[in-house]
Order: C-alpha cells, then structure tokens, then sequence
C-alpha cells in the first residue's frame, strides 16, 4: 500500500496530512502559513518533507494558476510570493511531485471518491475568500488553454471593479467578516458563532446571508447557460454548514421562478454539498497518482 504526503497551501494556514492509495486520510497537521519570504516558505516545506521520507509521492494544492509540466506557479491568488516557484525545482526530494490549483484539486478529489464520481459533467464551486471552481465535462477536467478554466472569481456581477467580482459578492470569509463585525463578535472570523445568528433568524445576518446565497445561485446560473452540466457540488470550509446548501438551492428556485420562461426552457441541475469539504484540496492534490487504478485526464492545454 502506498502513501503520499499531501499539502494544501492556503492565504492563513498550511495543511499537509498522509493519505493512502485507499483514500484514508492517515495523519492530518495544520499550521500558520509563513509569509516573510519566499525562502522562509520553502525552507518549512522541505523541513516538512524530510519528515515523511517513506511517502511514494508529494502533492500539492496551491492558490494561483499552474504550468503542469514544470509545476510553476503564477500569480500565486492570496499567496502573491509564491509567484514563480517552480516546486519540481525548489524541493529538496527526489520523490515525485504533483502540483494542482486549489479550486481544481479539490475537483480532482470529488471525482476520485466524492460527489462527482459518478457524474460525467459538473462542477466544483469552492467557496472561500474568493469564489473557485473545477469544471468536469466528460468527466474531464477542464484547464483551458492558459491553465485559467473556472476562475470564476473574476466573473463581473455588475462594475468591472473588485466589489462586484463574483470573488467579493461569493466569498464566504466576506460573509462571515461582515456579519461579524456588524454584531462586534470578538473573532472576526468565527464561523459557528456567525451561523447561529444567521439560524436564529437576526435581520442583518439573515439578509447577509440571504444576498450571499442569491449571488452563487446568480453564479450556477450563468455557468449552466455555457456548461450545461448535471451537478453543482458545494465545497470550501462554510460548506460543512448544511443551511448553506439549502440556502444556495431555496435563492436557485426562487431565481428561475422569477422567469417562467428560462425556468421552462432550461433543464435544472442539483445542486449538493461536497464530501470531503475543506479537506477536499488535500485529497485532490495526490489524485492524479495512480491511485486505486484510476487515472484522471483533462481537456485543454496543460
């Protein structure tokens, strides 16, 4: 049996974690991202390698676009110092290496033993500080001919500026922030606390919540007129919040009802949560090693 170490490396935290060609998550750590400097980062992450010499493989799942073929990383999303780093390059190992956007491993890892494995065309909406996506046609995955395939962040709502990009009106740290800092929450940041006023019906964080909804609904929309697929899958942390499918499904209903016509003429996909949730980035960044005999292939250029 083999086992690969897997890192998905995030704008706040640095996860890694052990996982087997059966897909069972052996050992999970997390741990502040550091964000001095470039060498400082990647001084961690092969003191971090040379503690699992005995993996079969390194995955990775990174913020901004990836050259597959010299795993090099561009742009870097909230990770601005990350742009340029060549991993097959900059680690110290001799193991090999497999680099992955985040959005699009956490596809990766949907379809491997999540809820696209059976499906042959949908989409992973990861739902974060910005709006990410991993589009599956033919059970595919779907890079484009820059690498840029569903970065539905940079989808205009409106103005052409950052507070009507999909990546503000969609992103569920947004979210939680604005809620919080409307009721003077001591944690900026604290999902469960956010939650319960929005349960509990309180005006502001129900209508924040509310807006928040209609705007990925707005989004499923809009992808499904271009993709036609069968199936959303929800994912990011927030997804693990069951209100907030249910949410995303109540403000799709009520937008196609809004037009008899688009609700008549265009068949419904469903809309579901994601299995693996913010571990998703983690199971997706060692997919594409053989595991349990499947291989994943992709439509575009890579």
């Amino acid at each position: 049996m083999k086992t690969y170490l897997a890192f998905d490396i995030g704008g706040t935290k640095l996860k890694y974690a052990l996982i087997n060609d059966q897909g069972q998550l052996l050992k999970k750590y997390s741990e502040d991202t550091i964000k001095t400097s470039q060498s400082e980062f990647l001084k961690r992450l092969n003191e971090i390698i040379q503690k699992f010499h005995q993996a079969s493989g390194i995955g990775i799942s990174v913020p901004g676009k990836v050259n597959a073929k010299d795993k090099r990383v561009s742009f870097g999303g909230s990770l601005p110092f990350l742009d340029g780093i060549s991993f097959g390059e900059a680690l110290d190992t001799k193991l090999p290496i497999f680099v992955e956007n985040d959005a699009k491993a956490a596809a990766l890892a949907e379809m491997w033993q999540g809820s696209l494995e059976d499906i042959n065309n949908g989409v992973m909406l990861v739902l974060g500080t910005g709006v990410g996506s991993g589009i599956v046609l033919n059970h595919h995955l779907v890079y484009g001919s820059h690498c840029q395939a569903g970065e539905v962040s940079f989808m205009s709502c409106g103005k052409f500026d950052k507070d009507n990009l999909m990546g503000g009106k969609g992103s569920a740290v947004g979210l939680v922030q604005d809620i919080a800092s409307h009721y003077n929450l001591v944690d900026q940041n604290d999902g469960p606390q956010v939650f319960e006023l929005i349960r509990n019906k309180d005006v502001f964080a129900q209508a924040r919540f509310k807006d928040f909804c209609w705007s990925i609904a707005l989004l499923i929309h809009n992808m499904q007129t271009v993709l036609d697929v069968d199936q959303y899958v929800i994912g990011g942390g927030i997804s693990r919040q069951k209100i907030v499918v249910e949410g995303i499904k109540q403000a799709f209903d009520e937008l196609r009802s809004e037009n008899e016509f688009v609700d008549q003429t265009l068949e419904k996909p469903k809309i579901v949560s994601s299995k693996f949730y913010n571990n998703a980035n983690l199971y997706g960044a060692i997919s594409k090693f053989e595991i349990g005999d499947k291989e994943f292939k992709s439509v575009g250029s890579v």
